[in-house]
């Protein structure tokens, strides 16, 4: 029996699980990044993480036989680089050869939602659509795009990269340099800096100031929840902004490329699913065009935390990532 190892490397966490040859999910391990962005430190956590995953399995570091991890960056698969992740602040670092030298191990890495949409597209989806892309909306917003069983990467390894595509012309900044990108304004950053001009310069009030005091520098989409929950209007108004661009969002997808099925999943989908996919839906049917989004199925994700990770390793265990996994010097002595 084979096992094999995945890694979601996320902006606050890090979230690992081995599975069996037969994608049995044998345990999971979940670590808290906080606001370091130090590469080497963060190393040292996925290292720790990884470590435990397999303890919590019963197993030991020999009978993993493969690492694929997934990072919020577009990725170089042949050479496996990271070329940007703009909310950790890194490009153009060699992940996969820095992790296979830390754990001597063979190591793939993608973006983390194509291996989320794979992972949700081997858990049952591929037996019901062909052709789909997923969205995960969380502290910012990815997509992954599968055709016919196949990641679609792209020239540039950067096709499916939704919360980069311009939604309001010179909008609010993005952390990838631009303006106005989806993430920018329905992600949780977006959502957060909505929340805060409407609260410094017009003089809204919300009962985020008690529910979660730091919510300025960081916020939690159980904090929003709560927000809702007790009637705040603005934090209400934010939601709906956020959840109508991505509707607008996916009509453009369904517009240009004609996908059967949405996948929809990351925090903000799972803890406020029943108010965002109404209006998600909604407007995905309002900005189609010719009816296109009749057709179309939108999904919320079934595995949660597990998707990402899940996806991860499920892709090493394919022959055909064979030929891109990279394995480190140090890991070969």
């Amino acid at each position: 029996m084979k096992y094999y190892s995945g890694i979601d490397l996320g902006g606050t966490k890090i979230y690992s699980i081995v599975i069996n040859e037969n994608g049995e999910i044998l345990s999971r391990n979940k670590q808290k990044v906080g606001d370091n962005k130090d590469v080497n430190k963060i190393l040292e956590i996925i290292n720790d993480s990884y470590k435990l995953s397999i303890e919590n399995a019963g197993l030991k570091e020999n009978d993993i036989f493969a690492i694929g991890m997934a990072v919020p960056s577009a990725v170089n698969i042949e050479k496996g680089l990271l070329l940007n992740a703009p909310n950790l602040g890194w490009k153009n670092i060699e992940m996969a050869e820095l992790l296979s030298k830390m754990t001597h191990k063979k190591v793939f890495i993608d973006n983390d939602v194509n291996l989320g949409t794979y992972g949700e597209y081997c858990n049952g989806i591929e037996k019901k659509f062909n052709h789909l892309y997923g969205i995960f909306a969380g502290t910012g917003i990815g997509g992954g795009y599968i055709q016919n069983g196949e990641i679609i990467r792209g020239a540039g390894s950067t096709a499916g990269e939704i919360g980069h595509i311009i939604v309001k012309y010179k909008g609010p900044k993005c952390n990838c340099g631009n303006r106005g990108c989806l993430e920018a304004i329905a992600g949780k950053v977006g959502i957060m800096k909505y929340i805060q001009k409407k609260v410094d310069k017009e003089g809204k009030t919300t009962t985020l100031e008690i529910i979660s005091p730091n919510w300025r520098n960081s916020i939690g989409s159980s904090a929003l929840r709560k927000a809702i929950e007790a009637n705040d209007t603005l934090v209400k108004k934010a939601i709906k902004r956020s959840a109508q661009f991505i509707g607008i969002a996916i009509a453009n997808i369904i517009n240009s490329i004609g996908v059967e099925a949405i996948i929809l999943g990351g925090g903000l989908i799972e803890e406020l699913g029943d108010i965002y996919m109404p209006i998600i839906e909604s407007n995905m049917k309002k900005y189609s065009i010719a009816g296109g989004a009749l057709p179309v199925k939108l999904i919320q994700s079934t595995l949660g935390d597990d998707a990402v990770a899940f996806g991860a390793a499920m892709i090493v265990t394919k022959k055909e990532t064979e030929k891109y996994l990279i394995i480190s010097k140090e890991a070969l002595e």
